[in-house]
This record gives C-alpha cells, sequence and structure tokens, in this order.
C-alpha cells in the first residue's frame, strides 16, 4: 500500500473511532448499555483497522483514540489513557495477525487477551494511585468481561464489515 492511500485510510478509519466515542451522549442506555453499545463500535473500528491498514495504522489509532477520548472527558484520568492504549493495541495485533486465517480465533483470542490485560492493568494501577474503594470495584468491573463482551461483539462487526470490503475488492 503506498503511502498517501495508507495515510488516507488510516485517517478515515480514526476518524471513524472517534465518531464511535463521540455518540455516546446520544445513547442513553440504562447501566452498562452504552458502554456495550459504544465499546463495540470502537472495537469494531480498531478490528477493521487492523486488518484494512495493517499493524502500523492500527496502532496508530490504537494510541490516538484514547487521547481522544481523554480529551473528549469519555476517560477520567489521564493515567488510564496508555491502560486503554495497550488494551486496543493486544485487540489489534491479535485481531490483525490471526484474520485471514481464523476469523474466529481472531475475534475469541484478541477479545480475551484484551480483557484479561486491561483487567490487571487497571488492577495494578488501581494500588498505584490508591483509588477510594468504591470507585476501584467499580472500575475493576467496568475493566473485566464487559471488555470481553464489547472486543468480541466488536470482532463479530468488524469480520461482516470486512467480508462486504473483500466482497467489493476495497483492501
Amino acid at each position: 500500500m503506498n503511502n498517501i492511500k495508507f495515510l488516507t485510510r488510516t485517517a478515515l478509519l480514526l476518524a471513524v473511532t472517534v465518531v464511535c466515542q463521540m455518540i455516546r451522549p446520544l445513547i442513553t442506555l440504562p447501566g452498562l448499555g452504552s458502554t456495550l453499545v459504544i465499546g463495540s463500535l470502537v472495537n469494531a473500528s480498531l478490528a477493521v483497522s487492523s486488518v484494512v491498514v495493517g499493524l502500523w495504522g492500527g496502532i496508530i489509532i490504537s494510541i490516538t483514540a484514547p487521547i481522544i477520548a481523554f480529551m473528549q472527558q469519555h476517560i477520567a484520568f489521564v493515567w488510564m489513557v496508555p491502560i486503554v492504549a495497550a488494551g486496543n493495541l493486544v485487540l489489534v495485533v491479535l485481531y490483525g495477525r490471526f484474520y485471514q486465517k481464523n476469523k474466529w480465533m481472531a475475534i475469541g483470542l484478541s477479545s480475551f487477551v484484551k480483557a484479561v490485560a486491561l483487567y490487571l492493568l487497571v488492577k495494578a494501577a488501581i494500588s498505584i494511585v490508591m483509588i477510594p474503594e468504591p470507585a476501584a470495584k467499580m472500575m475493576s468491573l467496568m475493566f473485566s468481561w464487559p471488555q470481553f463482551l464489547t472486543a468480541a461483539a466488536g470482532g463479530l462487526i468488524a469480520s461482516f464489515i470486512l467480508k462486504i470490503l473483500a466482497d467489493m475488492n476495497k483492501y
């Protein structure tokens, strides 16, 4: 892929990811509902990017998206930005690596490893920054099984989108 095509596609996929993050105020579902919807869309965008623009494009989006989410006030603490970026990187690397070989393995492995990585990183960070107990419990919950669900749903959505793009010979 030439540089102009790579940059254009990466910028477009970053824009899609940021728009997915921005629709949070429009989705007013109770409890974890909006998190599950937004997280699934963002993870779908990350997974699509890992296949369409490859590892480096996926890395750019994985790191840039949480920085923008922090500026949009969707991430409450600045120390969470590298943690979210690390989770995104895990998803992008594993999904992109395994998608062509076995999309089910790509979805399952990237979702599971992302959820475990986020959970462990958040638990470690909470012990370092000393978050009050109720907030620590909520953060531990938010960065555990919901992350697996949103990554898996995102992977499924991405597989559907990638199938359409492949049928149109667009990547």
